[in-house]
């Protein structure tokens, strides 16, 4: 065997016919083609949201619907501590809080795996990637907000208007902070200030005195509105920020 292939080693090479090395030139061209060469469909961001819901979508929405079946219980189990109107309020504006933290994991989880690179390569960019995440967590976001504030109109006697106050505000600011630092700070800063941010906001609510005005049921007055509305404003202009100048993909391979 030995002997065979150095003998063949040793041979002087011969030209293939150009016949065929003319075939063998269409045939890898033509395979080259039939693999590589085809316009790939490529599929809407509506369809990637879909697959992303199918994906992650229900780990996310298993959790807030424990935490929606915990506030339910802890409503029911209090009702009788949480009849008093300030009592009530403080516990929406820790939840409301609480309920944008359950964001957070989900958001810093790429880092936590190291898939930052991986996400970064691929078709859909990762700012496209983080929308998609956003809109699967707001979707459950929204249903938990409302699951709590039925609770609170059937289970205590706080007014509807006051409910979407307590709701709201908190809700919304602690959405502001962090999609601010989403798109400015590297992904261990950002987790660290918005779990600080978030847990200050929580221990400010819950340190509220009882004879507070903002507890005895406000009406959702034209201040309370522009408050609101200009914190949804912010909001919105950090992921317009974030989705079109932050270096965000930059920012999370650091």
């Amino acid at each position: 065997m030995k002997k065979e292939l150095k003998r063949s080693l040793h041979r002087p090479s011969v030209m293939a016919e150009g016949s065929h090395y003319e075939n063998t030139l269409l045939l890898a061209k033509q395979e080259a083609y039939r693999k590589w060469g085809r316009k790939r469909e490529r599929i809407s961001f509506l369809c990637f949201l879909l697959k992303q819901m199918k994906y992650g979508g229900w780990k996310i929405w298993g959790i807030q619907g424990i935490l929606l079946g915990v506030t339910g219980g802890m409503v029911s189990r209090f009702d009788a501590y949480l009849r008093t109107p300030q009592n009530m309020a403080k516990l929406l504006l820790c939840l409301s809080v609480l309920v944008f933290m359950t964001a957070l994991p989900f958001l810093y989880r790429p880092v936590r795996w190291r898939m930052q690179e991986v996400e970064a390569a691929t078709r859909f960019s990762s700012v496209k990637l983080l929308t998609a995440k956003l809109a699967v967590i707001g979707i459950g976001d929204g249903l938990m907000l409302g699951g709590i504030f039925f609770t609170a109109l059937i289970k205590t006697p706080l007014r509807a208007e006051s409910a979407i106050l307590y709701l709201c505000f908190p809700f919304l600011l602690a959405g502001g902070g962090c999609l601010f630092m989403l798109g400015h700070f590297t992904p261990g800063h950002f987790l660290a200030g918005s779990m600080g941010l978030c847990f200050a906001m929580v221990f400010v609510f819950s340190a509220l005195p009882g004879h507070s005005g903002f507890l005895c049921q406000p009406s959702l007055s034209a201040g309370w509105t522009l408050v609101c509305g200009l914190l949804a404003v912010f909001c919105f202009r950090q992921f317009v920020y974030l989705v079109y100048r932050s270096p965000y993909t930059e920012i999370q391979v650091v």
